[in-house]
């Protein structure tokens, strides 16, 4: 018997905004490669599954890189740089809730995810939100999506999932959800098209 999607779930970094640190690292004063590097300290783990709050944050930053009494102003001001929209992913998201439940599943921390909904209302085209720093766990551990599919109350059957990074995609395909590797926006494009999620015609 073939099961058909209801639900499609999407990762927000490089799937609906583009990830890119280079702008806001250089408004920092910062290279690039500095700031990756806290990606993989504990205190910003913390961060992201909301263990640790944006005060702490900033005074751990100090450890790391240069950063003084007027850097936390910058980097509020300037985090959103890291993520350009993209357009025609954006405007998809909002044709296709007309056929599909559609979500957003995040690991993410408050900071960066307040920064783009300044930007957009990230949460109103999707029925639910799954921010990992308001929800506690981060993909790719398996508590993530089990959380992820009681949020959403959704059969795992009958959901496909769009991410960038394969450890979140055999995470999701783990818990039984059908899910897709995604390197770029076009590939994203085409795999919406090869799904018949989409038609030529709605692409912009």
């Amino acid at each position: 018997m073939t099961i058909s999607i209801q639900n499609i779930v999407f990762d927000l970094g490089n799937i609906i905004v583009d990830v890119n640190y280079r702008h806001f690292t250089d408004a920092m004063g910062w290279k690039q490669e500095d700031y990756v590097r806290l990606f993989e300290t504990p205190f910003f783990r913390a961060f992201e599954t909301g263990k640790q709050d944006e005060d702490a944050f900033f005074r751990q930053i100090g450890d790391y890189l240069p950063f003084g009494p007027e850097d936390e102003r910058r980097f509020r001001d300037n985090i959103h740089l890291a993520f350009p929209l993209r357009p025609r992913i954006w405007d998809i998201v909002k044709r296709i809730r007309e056929r599909y439940r559609i979500f957003l599943f995040s690991n993410t921390n408050s900071l960066d995810f307040n920064s783009i909904l300044k930007k957009i209302d990230l949460r109103e085209p999707f029925e639910a939100v799954y921010a990992s720093h308001e929800q506690g766990y981060v993909k790719p551990d398996e508590k993530a999506y089990e959380k992820a599919q009681r949020l959403f109350n959704i059969d795992p059957s009958e959901t496909i999932f769009f991410d960038d990074r394969q450890e979140n995609v055999a995470g999701a395909q783990a818990a039984g959800w059908q899910a897709v590797r995604s390197d770029s926006e076009e590939h994203l494009l085409q795999t919406l098209l090869d799904y018949k999620f989409i038609t030529p015609e709605e692409i912009i």
